[in-house]
């Protein structure tokens, strides 16, 4: 070993998973931060332990918490790892959580999560070594998200080979389910680093270049529900990306139109959109990427007209 440095570059060698540790702090606000240090200690009883450099300016608010949660990232959180790694005013924002043991925070579509009581604070030369009993922990079927010589990596294991069994293997719902969350997380992951909800985003983009919607109609094409609908227009109507007009055809429906304030801010997230939907289908050639639309399409229209159907064609009840 010549220099720090090298060492820093021999450690790099050794593969990590990729975690961001949650706490509350003096004042019971929430903090986190991006680490690789974390590691196991004890199965019986069950200890882990992570370090934090000296010099961070958040050891104050680990060192006085009494938990602490480690949220192991999957592999299509790297915004999220980005996101608590950069010096970000309010890291939590637009970032799904909820208070888990002692409030930590608990991160949604981590592919672990194990929440801790501080057990004990060692000195370890730069650093402050922070040990841990697992209170309780969670575990999903997810690509966890890794890191290797300064760079993000992948594991061994690909998200196919992540199932539960031959029939979900092989099952269309199970798939289609699969493929959606794979595809999605990671731009899900981006809209929640700029503080735009999905749900947001998904109206956003259905009422773009429209004249205008009614509710009902945003919540259908949306998926949504209507109630939900109605308190994500209000909020957006009170940023000022949407406003409510009188439907010119019938005046007493209301449309939902978006302000250009609201098209600025949706042709900025489709250009990400974009750009991520040409990170998925890199691997792909267009000619591929168009089949694969199509039949997408195909199949979607399909299942509408069958659903149609089974709705018009169902029988009327009895009388009881």
């Amino acid at each position: 070993m010549s220099n720090a440095n090298s060492f820093r570059m021999a450690l790099g060698r050794f593969v990590t998973g990729v975690t961001v540790i949650t706490a509350l702090d003096e004042n019971g606000e929430p903090v986190g931060l991006t680490a690789n240090s974390f590691n196991s200690v004890s199965l019986d009883p069950p200890l882990v332990l992570w370090s934090l450099a000296r010099r961070s300016k958040n050891l104050s608010a680990y060192e006085s918490a009494s938990h602490f949660a480690v949220n192991v990232l999957s592999v299509d959180q790297k915004a999220i790892s980005d996101r608590f790694a950069r010096p970000v005013e309010d890291r939590f924002s637009g970032v799904e959580w909820e208070p888990g043991t002692g409030g930590a925070p608990v991160l949604k579509g981590c592919a672990a999560v194990f929440e801790c009581s501080k057990e004990q604070c060692y000195e370890g030369g730069d650093h402050v070594i922070f040990l841990g009993r697992v209170e309780s922990f969670d575990e999903e079927n997810r690509v966890p998200l890794a890191y290797h010589a300064g760079r993000y990596a992948t594991t061994a294991h690909y998200a196919g080979e992540f199932t539960n069994g031959p029939f979900q293997d092989d099952y269309l719902l199970y798939l289609l389910a699969r493929a959606s969350s794979l595809a999605s997380a990671e731009f899900h992951a981006e809209l929640a680093s700029l503080g735009v909800p999905v749900p947001m985003w998904r109206i956003l983009a259905i009422l773009s270049g429209s004249e205008g919607h009614p509710v009902g109609e945003i919540a259908a094409r949306a998926l949504l529900k209507q109630p939900n609908v109605t308190k994500i227009v209000n909020r957006l109507e009170e940023l000022g990306h949407v406003r409510r007009t009188a439907d010119p055809d019938d005046r007493r429906k209301v449309l939902v139109r978006i302000t250009p304030a609201g098209e600025d801010l949706v042709a900025s997230l489709i250009v990400r959109a974009q750009a991520h939907e040409a990170s998925l289908l890199g691997t792909h050639t267009p000619a591929e990427a168009e089949i694969l639309k199509r039949g997408l399409k195909q199949l979607i229209r399909r299942l509408a007209e069958r659903q149609s159907g089974l709705l018009f064609e169902a029988p009327e009840m009895e009388a009881v």
